[in-house]
């Protein structure tokens, strides 16, 4: 009863959620959590000083007002036509930063192309059919690069959080001791093993949360305890911006609690289920694929845990080298996606951290590094296995 009065507080501002939420008997603990946890996925935050307490703390610069704007039903970017007919990502945004990490002094780790009522944006960016940024203030840092990064499908994606360090740990290899030539490694952050993010920069499911609040939204919590985003110390009124912080939550504009609710939810979307096809799954394995992309993974308890990544990072050649590094993590180093991605995602996909991808196939010919041994045996493949193959995988 205690957490559900919780949940009727958090909500006190959304009559028709609250009610929702608070009015349900027949709904288990986790099911009210998962539904709470949507209704913060889905809302729309407004910049502070707003009426409702709990909607307020948007940027002041940020990307999106809502994290569905990018994930819409836990899905990933995704292409689009505007009304004029071009062609354009929903769900992407650009980093700036150099191969080791840093930042860029002024715009800070990535385009802000939206801010709250008397303050600029940062600038527009176009991405297709190649990116095309329009900055509002003074020219990058001479050391700065840009680089695209799509939203991933969150599906099935909390799972991850079950798999202990230790499982992925047992497959790293990183000066290759078995000359196979892949030598995945993990990245390590605060003592755990990186898992989310496109470089491994967060080790669990509420760090990568509290991360996309704070990146793309501006919003503060206790794990990410900025309530100016990204605004860097060279942007005098956006620190000077109000802010959302109360202490209803945790000081800042989205407490630990709130944090947890999204993470049920996010557990709730579960991966697509998979049809077995042995021929096709033994293909994917003789191409070399499963070496990173691993079916699965061996959660809590052994359970296994439907994967298609091995959670740890590779260097993954100069084609796919951005030139955006994250510290300790080379522009060139990416986490395995997980392959789980596509089926159910309404719209057009495009393919890699950046989207330059426009099919499988493109995606695959681009890998390199640890992955240019799997990239020329797919290339040896008879057609109708190529074919196969590619079919195996858009299917997951």
């Amino acid at each position: 009863m205690k957490r559900r009065c919780t949940r009727c507080r958090l909500f006190a501002g959304l009559a028709f959620i609250s009610v929702l939420i608070c009015a349900s008997p027949s709904v288990s603990g986790d099911g009210l959590d998962a539904m709470a946890g949507k209704a913060l996925f889905d809302r729309l935050w407004v910049p502070a000083p707003a009426s409702t307490d709990a909607s307020d703390g948007l940027g002041p610069l940020f990307n999106a007002r809502s994290c569905a704007t990018c994930h819409a039903g836990g899905g990933g970017a995704r292409v689009i036509v505007h009304a004029d007919g071009q062609a354009d990502f929903l769900g992407a945004v650009v980093r700036f930063g150099t191969s080791t990490g840093a930042h860029d002094p002024y715009y800070g780790a990535q385009l802000s192309t939206q801010a709250v009522p008397g303050l600029a944006s940062e600038g527009s960016a176009q991405f297709l059919p190649s990116l095309h940024m329009i900055l509002d203030g003074p020219p990058l840092d001479a050391s700065i690069k840009s680089s695209v990064r799509l939203a991933p499908s969150l599906r099935g994606r909390a799972a991850f959080n079950d798999v202990p360090d230790a499982e992925i740990l047992k497959r790293a290899d990183p000066s290759d001791a078995d000359g196979d030539g892949i030598s995945g490694r993990a990245n390590i952050v605060a003592g755990r093993v990186g898992r989310y993010g496109w470089k491994a920069q967060n080790p669990t499911l509420d760090d990568q949360i509290a991360h996309a609040f704070a990146l793309d939204m501006g919003l503060s919590s206790p794990r990410q305890p900025h309530p100016h985003g990204d605004c860097t110390a060279a942007q005098t009124a956006c620190l000077a911006a109000a802010t959302g912080e109360s202490p209803a939550f945790d000081g800042r504009e989205v407490s630990n609690q709130m944090i947890d609710l999204v993470a049920t939810y996010l557990a709730s979307l579960a991966a697509p289920a998979r049809t077995a096809d042995a021929p096709r799954e033994q293909l994917f394995a003789a191409a070399g694929c499963a070496s990173c992309h691993m079916p699965t993974l061996n959660g809590k308890n052994g359970k296994p845990v439907d994967a298609f990544t091995d959670l740890l990072l590779h260097d993954m050649g100069h084609q796919l080298d951005d030139a955006v590094g994250e510290p300790g993590v080379a522009s060139s180093e990416w986490l395995t996606p997980s392959l789980l991605d596509g089926r159910g995602m309404a719209g057009v996909r495009r393919y890699l951290h950046d989207g330059s991808a426009a099919t499988i196939a493109d995606a695959i010919g681009k890998h390199g590094g640890e992955a240019h041994a799997s990239r020329d045996a797919f290339r040896k493949l008879a057609p109708h296995d190529r074919a196969r193959l590619l079919e195996y995988v858009k299917g997951l």
